[in-house]
């Protein structure tokens, strides 16, 4: 994850004149209602300015969270640092229709504990709407436990830590969403199962911290970066395994295609195969039988096998040809053929044995297509 440059940054005496016109409005309203209606309508009034009032910090916050500098993940999408609510107009829709409903049923009744119920239902849920954005602005999490390998498209766990009871959904890579719950007070530890799209070194993850505290009504969330304790390595899949050929020996004047092996302890006497070196007829086997025959011999497996990825600039044909050599080399490692694997790395390129599967899926991990002009 690399961040982006600054963006269009909306201008901060803009956002908090927006949420001030939004105070002044509601206090104006509840004056011109009770003003036009008499102080019956004080309820109706009070609805009135709750809803100017909710409109203008919501459009304070609106505006506020589409600038400032934004992080740009590696698949290209951007995270939302700044708080912002979540699938908002169901529920202040839903609380401004409550209010004014029960300001009307007050008004019509005249009676003086309808309109406290009233009141006090307005109280709750503004607090309802507005009180769960403390927690999510303070919310901080942090990733204790990670393991160090995993594959494109199996899903691993990481065990995250959060200050508090908040619902944590991971972002890239995506994941399960899991909620950060169970103790009173102090940290609390949940563990989210992620599912990486695709091969890479990760050193950090995004995930989206999201509180409805302390009623549920409304979700407020923003979306944070957290680095991991140790690099994690995401090896690709396992595609379909190339077919490996031998080099031709076009100076000997023999057939390109040679048997891979034509020196060695001495093993037996089998009839001539296309491919087969002209010194290796074994003449007096040929004249017993009266068909050509070779001589075999002991195959040498100490000779490595060398293999040198160049990925294409596309990411996914870069993520096709790592998905092959991960079935390629993985298969000449099942059998014990050493294999010597060249890569360009972000430091260069490396050219050394493949120790086992773990080490191939981290030097394909690590691997990285040759930047265009560089070897001009």
């Amino acid at each position: 994850m690399t961040p982006s440059g600054p963006g269009p940054r909306s201008s901060g005496w803009r956002t908090g004149l927006v949420g001030v016109v939004g105070v002044v409005g509601g206090v104006a309203a509840v004056v011109v209602v009770r003003s036009l209606f008499g102080p019956g309508a004080v309820p109706a009034a009070g609805a009135v300015g709750v809803a100017t009032m909710l409109s203008g910090i919501l459009l304070g916050w609106r505006l506020s969270g589409r600038g400032g500098r934004r992080t740009r993940l590696a698949n290209g999408v951007r995270l939302r640092t700044r708080l912002h609510p979540v699938a908002w107009f169901g529920p202040v829709a839903g609380s401004l229709v409550a209010t004014v409903a029960w300001a009307g049923v007050a008004h019509s009744s005249g009676s003086g504990w309808v309109q406290a119920i009233g009141a006090l239902l307005a109280a709750v849920l503004l607090i309802g709407l507005v009180m769960p954005a403390v927690p999510a602005r303070r919310a901080v999490v942090t990733c204790t436990a990670c393991p160090s390998d995993g594959e494109a498209g199996r899903a691993l766990t990481l065990t995250l830590s959060a200050n508090g009871p908040v619902r944590i959904r991971p972002r890239f890579p995506v994941g399960a969403t899991a909620r950060a719950g169970g103790r009173p007070h102090g940290a609390r530890t949940v563990e989210v199962e992620v599912v990486p799209d695709r091969r890479g070194m990760v050193e950090s993850v995004a995930v989206e911290v999201a509180s409805c505290a302390p009623f549920g009504i409304l979700w407020w969330a923003r979306e944070i970066e957290v680095a991991l304790p140790r690099p994690l390595y995401v090896a690709p899949r396992a595609g379909r395994p190339d077919a490996l050929q031998t080099e031709g020996d076009h100076a000997s004047g023999e057939a390109p295609i040679r048997v891979a092996a034509v020196a060695g302890e001495p093993r037996g006497i089998r009839p001539y195969r296309s491919g087969d070196a002209r010194h290796s007829v074994h003449w007096p086997a040929t004249s017993h039988t009266g068909t050509l025959m070779v001589r075999e011999v002991e195959r040498q497996t100490d000779d490595p096998l060398v293999i040198d990825v160049v990925l294409p600039t596309d990411r996914l044909e870069a993520e096709a040809v790592t998905e092959r050599m991960m079935a390629t080399v993985g298969r000449e490692l099942a059998v014990g053929r050493p294999v010597v694997l060249g890569t360009l790395e972000a430091d260069g390129h490396v050219t050394r044995m493949v120790l086992d599967r773990i080490d191939l899926g981290r030097r394909l991990a690590r691997a990285v297509a040759p930047i265009a002009g560089a070897g001009a």
